[in-house]
């Protein structure tokens, strides 16, 4: 990992609605060992999957992304997020879909194929938080196996194929 632009230790980051942390459940059902998690909580995933990580004290988002990403951002500022993973060619994205929001096209434009589910969050007092929201987990560059999986793992799961729009329509 490269250095941080600024260091930022674990005592000094407050629990925010950001602090969502994806159940082991999904990663059990998609099936996938990721090589790099770019929004991973400070101190490290909880139980993703993956061989390297960035944290906040990374900024993962100024951060090179490589190999198969698993990405499930701070939904307080995802639009950037959405961005760079619609760029980056392998990749997995969790977050919400609401008509209003802006990002919701592009990143279906840029997933192969993506699956909805009625995923409950864990917070970091290990109780559940459920998001009022569809929460979606977009697919690129990994088949549509996972998402198959995944969909099938949960009893409010949908998959979603085809969906083709321009990436500009996340502006």
């Amino acid at each position: 990992m490269t250095a941080p632009l600024f260091r930022v230790a674990a005592d000094d980051v407050v629990v925010t609605s950001d602090d969502c942390y994806t159940p082991r459940w999904v990663f059990d059902a998609i099936g996938l060992r990721f090589d790099l998690d770019v929004a991973a909580p400070v101190g490290g995933p909880w139980h993703v999957p993956c061989d390297r990580y960035y944290t906040a004290e990374d900024d993962g988002l100024a951060q090179p992304w490589d190999g198969l990403v698993w990405c499930n951002p701070p939904y307080s500022n995802y639009l950037p997020w959405a961005e760079k993973w619609a760029t980056h060619t392998r990749g997995v994205l969790m977050g919400f879909q609401l008509p209003q929001v802006r990002w919701t096209r592009g990143v279906f434009a840029a997933a192969d194929v993506v699956t909805f589910t009625g995923t409950e969050f864990q917070r970091p007092n290990d109780t559940a938080y459920r998001l009022r929201q569809p929460v979606f987990v977009a697919f690129r560059g990994v088949g549509t196996d996972p998402a198959q999986r995944l969909a099938a793992a949960d009893p409010y799961g949908a998959v979603l194929y085809g969906y083709s729009q321009s990436l500009d329509s996340m502006r």
